[in-house]
């Protein structure tokens, strides 16, 4: 009988911005300022401009008398808006990271709250790619993750995603146990530890989201707030990883997949072993190590 290829070949499509111009309601009387065109990149559609969570947004406003009174607000939020130093009374430039999704609303005001000209923005879940390999079978899965039950989880992930070329390329999937869970984020090939993490992150646990089958969840030590890049993909429904109380915090679920769970289901078969590697002469045993390295060869964020 044929087995399945590891991970099923698929291309990886990141996001790229583009500037995309946006015919938005405003106007101005004869004596203030006055908005003719507010454009948002990246790209819009249907008079939507569809951003990703986490991401940059610029806004760009044309008019006349737009001095240094005027100020722009997205709605619910976003992180601290920054203007241009580059600005005139004819156009005037924003930007911020979006950390909301949904429907939200961009609205240009004068210093008084007098409103100009507003725009709609729709922030879908943001959703994360991975390609991997091992051997000379390679695939990938999506996860979509879920920064309204896991903000700070989900926001400490994606810093990795995006990190240059994407911090969890090269990284291995160095903790398999069939029927359980597949673990990855924290070694490379040779299972040599990676360096350049950020700080540990609050434990986001007691969230309501379960470790269901194909939910993915982030890894930590006995230390409830110790998690940093490790993460791990549920094989089948773990309840008794979710939170009880405060003395059996479980482990904090933030994402889930929803694509690539075939070839999610083949790794979590591969033949493993227990392995050793030294790093600054410390040995560490890995009891659950795929025999063929699994390595994640590619990711980013998609939307």
């Amino acid at each position: 009988m044929n087995r399945p290829a590891f991970l099923r070949p698929a291309p990886l499509a990141l996001a790229t911005l583009t500037t995309a111009l946006l015919t938005a309601c405003g106007g101005g009387d004869s004596t203030g300022p006055a908005v003719t065109n507010l454009a948002a990149s990246p790209p819009s559609s249907a008079g939507i401009s569809t951003v990703a969570y986490g991401k940059p947004v610029t806004l760009s406003v044309s008019g006349s008398g737009l001095n240094s009174d005027i100020v722009a607000v997205i709605e619910p939020g976003c992180f601290t808006m920054t203007r241009s130093a580059s600005t005139s009374d004819s156009t005037q430039t924003f930007t911020c990271t979006i950390r909301a999704v949904g429907d939200l609303r961009v609205r240009v005001r004068t210093a008084e709250g007098r409103e100009l000209a507003s725009l709609r923005l729709d922030v879908p879940m943001p959703q994360v790619a991975m390609v991997a390999k091992r051997g000379n079978d390679t695939g990938s899965f999506v996860m979509e993750l879920d920064p309204v039950r896991a903000p700070k989880t989900v926001d400490n992930f994606l810093t990795y995603v995006n990190t240059g070329s994407c911090f969890y390329k090269g990284t291995l999937f160095h903790r398999v146990i069939a029927n359980f869970m597949s673990q990855a984020g924290g070694f490379n090939s040779g299972l040599q530890q990676v360096t350049g993490q950020g700080p540990a992150i609050e434990l986001e646990s007691k969230n309501g989201l379960s470790n269901l089958k194909y939910t993915v969840a982030m890894a930590r030590t006995n230390v409830p707030n110790s998690a940093t890049s490790e993460f791990f993909i549920n094989a089948k429904d773990n309840l008794q990883l979710d939170y009880v109380d405060d003395a059996n915090p479980g482990y904090a679920v933030f994402g889930k997949l929803i694509s690539g769970m075939e070839a999610v289901d083949v790794l979590n078969q591969v033949p493993t072993m227990k392995k050793s590697s030294t790093t600054n002469g410390v040995e560490r045993i890995f009891d659950d190590a795929p025999i063929d390295e699994v390595m994640i060869t590619a990711c980013g964020q998609t939307r």
